[in-house]
């Protein structure tokens, strides 16, 4: 079979809530295939929602393009949006084969497979599996013998009346040696239209900026997590992290690094060589920690070192102040050793985050004022109280089936698959107004003139600074999200004449 285009899509649609990282996954495949199969492929990456494509312009790109394949990274919460970019691009191009991945897939990998628009799904990491999948369509091999795989076998009947059965191959082990994949291929990337949106950290410093893994996986058994890089942790080198560093900021002019790694400071020595060799080589750049550290494994020497290294932000992961619930989840966090951590993070001049979690199965009012009670009273700047969210294959969703076995789970609205959904999970199992907790979470962490005064003295100036201060406003005031769509025509001519970020 021939594969020689292949285009990968972040497919979604703009929502008011959203945030932007780079697709670090499809960045890195794209990277494996170059190497893989040297000057044989054409590669199209395109961003759906970051430059806000409706589906006729996606189906304009794909026309264009005629790619042979398309690959697929989403979240649960664009997977509607895949469903029906895949839909279109069979219409155009019927013989194009499409493959999704990401963390929708290793959730919903059986439930999106049932649209016939969908071929192939990759489990888990997909630098080895996606060139095997190329391989073996190219040489007409059985996709059975390709480890980490799951796809529809369809015979008999026509139309609707086809059987259907799932079929999925034994799972592929975590890479070990994750120095062995190349850098993601960062010439794909506008990093300057990157620099005008809001990020996963939501607040930057010195734009452009780039997300960067320097690990994959945790040993932790947090029981709301995916489990896509599984629970062995696999570190870069130092040299190997370095060379990346010096690419990003050397020759593409990255002047901000969004660390993303899910546990950076596991091992202290390592997360303190980094910082140093950052120093030594002279290297002027701004660091964020937007998907959380372990806040019971800092010491005051790493955030010392950070804060020389560049940093000016760290958030912590707390999630619950409930010991009951610590135990629940399995996070098992250590809440004295974070609150000392925050309060050194603070002292040292860098701005500390907090993740929470409200909602989870079981949870009291009681201890959702608790939790709010421990943001209040330590030194965070920032604080987010997210919806708990208990995705399939997850220790979390048993856990919800075991304590609401009333409740249908099979009703799935990937819209609302995401933490900051208006419609909680929670409350639809409860009949509570999560929602309404929230809001009077955000006002009484945020509506306090100490805490304005210095998260507005300590952040960085620039415009999208504002823009973060208008969702912390949000949190506070829900009203403003039914004024946005007043606002839209104006944005639109400022984001033209570029008076407003994209």
């Amino acid at each position: 079979m021939k594969i020689q285009r292949i285009m990968l899509i972040r497919p979604g649609t703009r929502f008011s809530d959203q945030a932007f990282t780079q697709p670090l996954g499809l960045l890195y495949l794209a990277s494996v295939l170059r190497r893989e199969f040297p000057g044989e492929l054409e590669i199209d990456l395109v961003e759906q929602a970051l430059y806000d494509l409706s589906l006729d312009q996606m189906g304009e790109r794909i026309r264009d393009f005629g790619p042979d394949l398309i690959a697929f990274s989403c979240l649960s919460v664009e997977a509607e949006e895949m469903h029906r970019v895949a839909a279109l691009a069979k219409q155009i191009q019927p013989s194009c084969l499409t493959v999704f991945g990401g963390p929708h897939a290793s959730s919903f990998f059986d439930f999106s497979l049932k649209d016939p628009n969908l071929d192939f799904a990759v489990l888990n990491e997909g630098e080895i599996t996606f060139p095997e999948i190329i391989r073996a369509l190219r040489q007409d091999q059985p996709l059975e013998e390709v480890p980490g795989l799951a796809f529809m076998r369809r015979a008999g009947g026509k139309g609707q009346e086809r059987k259907q059965e799932l079929v999925q191959t034994p799972p592929r082990p975590p890479l070990a040696d994750i120095d062995s994949i190349p850098f993601p291929a960062w010439d794909l990337i506008d990093f300057a239209h990157y620099g005008r949106q809001i990020s996963m950290n939501t607040t930057c410093h010195s734009p452009p900026w780039a997300a960067i893994f320097t690990s994959r996986g945790c040993p932790y058994q947090c029981i709301y997590c995916h489990n896509l890089f599984g629970k062995k942790a696999r570190q870069r080198s130092v040299a190997n992290v370095m060379a990346e560093i010096e690419l990003l900021t050397r020759t593409y002019g990255v002047r901000e690094l969004q660390i993303v790694d899910d546990i950076f400071n596991l091992d202290l020595e390592r997360a303190k060589r980094i910082c140093d060799e950052i120093v030594a080589r002279g290297i002027q750049v701004k660091i964020a920690f937007p998907n959380a550290l372990r806040g019971d494994r800092m010491d005051r020497e790493l955030i010392r070192k950070l804060k020389q290294a560049g940093c000016y932000t760290i958030t912590y992961a707390v999630e619950t102040a409930s010991p009951r619930l610590q135990k629940l989840i399995k996070k098992n966090l250590n809440l004295d050793q974070v609150r000392e951590a925050i309060a050194w993070t603070y002292e040292e001049g860098v701005i500390p985050h907090g993740f929470f979690m409200l909602g989870f199965p079981g949870e009291t009012l009681e201890e959702m004022k608790r939790t709010v009670d421990w943001a209040v009273d330590s030194k965070l700047l920032r604080a987010w109280f997210f919806s708990v969210m208990p995705y399939p294959r997850t220790g979390i969703y048993e856990l919800a089936q075991r304590e609401y076995p009333d409740f249908s789970f099979t009703q799935w609205e990937f819209s609302n698959l995401h933490y900051r959904t208006k419609i909680p999970f929670y409350t639809k199992a409860t009949g509570v107004d999560l929602f309404k907790i929230q809001r009077n979470s955000n006002r009484r962490f945020y509506l306090r003139p100490r805490l304005i005064w210095t998260l507005f003295w300590r952040s960085p100036k620039n415009r999208i600074m504002f823009r973060g201060l208008y969702w912390a406003l949000r949190g506070v005031f829900p009203f403003l999200y039914k004024l946005e769509p007043r606002f839209r025509p104006l944005r639109k001519f400022l984001t033209r004449h570029r008076l407003f970020w994209d």
